[in-house]
């Protein structure tokens, strides 16, 4: 497996490619392995993930930011959701720019930042893909567990055990990134003489075997784990979540009026959020499959599709399609966390075009008996019709 988020070096680095190379032109001045953009390509290419970069990074600061500033947004689950917006961020920070800067901008992978850079970048690039994924499936057993569990409070996730789960997802991320830190190295000459390239060399870990088999067995494992496992954790927990709301019953005749008009209105949101756990899915599924399936899977096991006269073209756009994963989770949770939404809000009421109405849902003050009331229903009509009848009358 090279380069486990670029991919290009084995991609870059064929000297067997076919001579009717369409769209890509082969460089004639020594370098006749070396695929190059069209200057149209090229351009679109740099446009699209500078953009992609800039999108990226300010959208998981700005969720960064408020829940770092707004003390009601500094709950269990946003937690999670800061700890994502962190990953996501690490992304757009040190995967997209050096995506395109030794690929797009040099077309002989030159790499201008030093050997420890070339082995702490790809690093942080593998730790920051393992760090999203499997903070998505952190917030999805959360929501699983609030929404199936509802009156089971010892089952909630605690401030306390947010930090747990987020200090596990670190060191599992870490973890699997750590061989990319063994096997990365800068190299002279690789792709063209006198230049100074970093790629993988998986000979410093031939104490595990046939390097080979070790590489193919890496890239199994990561296909496994960063893609095919939380991808079946996101669609099995949000189904039956799903299923739960969908059927959930609202309490009915014996309360009054206006808790009914209540209660339905919550219990209407409440099944608005179906369509979004399963755009979380969809989206996770789509934007990850084709740059998974072309590097950690096809490229190790049928070499010769390197060879493919538009392979550059095809790893381009799949890999664009993954990076566009993280610019994407900043917007799902603005739009669907009311407290975020208008968190950005204020941090955004300067510009023309955002319309700001006063900080209501974040204003640091404790709720009355009647709001703690209401947000006890935003879940309880779940738990079905008796249960929210003793609940609210204990309450009173």
């Amino acid at each position: 497996m090279e380069n486990f988020l670029n991919g290009t070096g084995e991609i870059l680095q064929n000297t067997s490619l076919a001579e009717d190379v369409v769209e890509a032109d082969v460089a004639s001045s020594g370098d006749e392995g070396v695929i190059r953009f069209c200057f149209g390509c090229r351009i679109l290419a740099i446009t699209l993930y500078t953009t992609l970069s800039i999108v990226g990074f300010v959208g998981n600061s700005l969720i960064v930011g408020v829940i770092l500033y707004f003390r009601r947004l500094r709950t269990a689950t946003n937690y999670l959701i800061l700890n994502l917006a962190v990953a996501d961020l690490m992304i757009s920070i040190f995967c997209m720019p050096f995506s395109y800067w030794h690929v797009i901008i040099f077309d002989d992978q030159r790499w201008l930042f030093g050997a420890l850079s070339c082995k702490f970048f790809n690093f942080l690039q593998a730790t920051a893909v393992f760090l999203s994924s499997w903070t998505l499936v952190a917030i999805s057993f959360d929501r699983f567990m609030a929404i199936m569990f509802v009156m089971t409070p010892w089952l909630r996730l605690t401030r306390k055990r947010a930090f747990y789960v987020i200090l596990i997802t670190w060191v599992f991320s870490t973890g699997m990134a750590l061989p990319l830190f063994i096997v990365n190295h800068t190299e002279e000459g690789a792709v063209t003489p006198g230049v100074v390239t970093c790629s993988e060399d998986w000979k410093l870990l031939r104490f595990l075997g046939d390097e080979n088999k070790v590489m193919h067995t890496y890239s199994t494992v990561v296909f496994a784990l960063q893609y095919i496992l939380p991808l079946c954790v996101l669609i099995i927990t949000y189904t039956f979540i799903g299923i739960k709301m969908w059927n959930s019953k609202v309490p009915g005749a014996d309360r009054t009026s206006s808790t009914r008009c209540v209660v339905q209105g919550r219990h209407e949101s409440v099944k608005k959020l179906i369509p979004m756990v399963l755009l979380v899915s969809a989206l996770y599924a789509g934007c990850w499959a084709p740059q998974n399936l072309l590097m950690n899977i096809w490229v190790n096991y049928d070499p010769e599709i390197v060879s493919h006269p538009y392979i550059l073209y095809i790893w381009w756009m799949s890999h664009t399609l993954a990076m566009f994963h993280s610019i994407v989770n900043p917007f799902i949770y603005y739009w669907q966390n009311r407290r975020i939404h208008e968190g950005v809000t204020y941090v955004l009421r300067f510009l023309p075009c955002v319309n700001f109405d006063g900080l209501n849902l974040l204003e640091d003050k404790k709720g009355s008996r009647a709001v703690r009331i209401v947000n006890m229903v935003a879940y309880l009509p779940i738990a079905g019709k008796d249960t929210v009848h003793s609940t609210v009358s204990l309450s009173g």
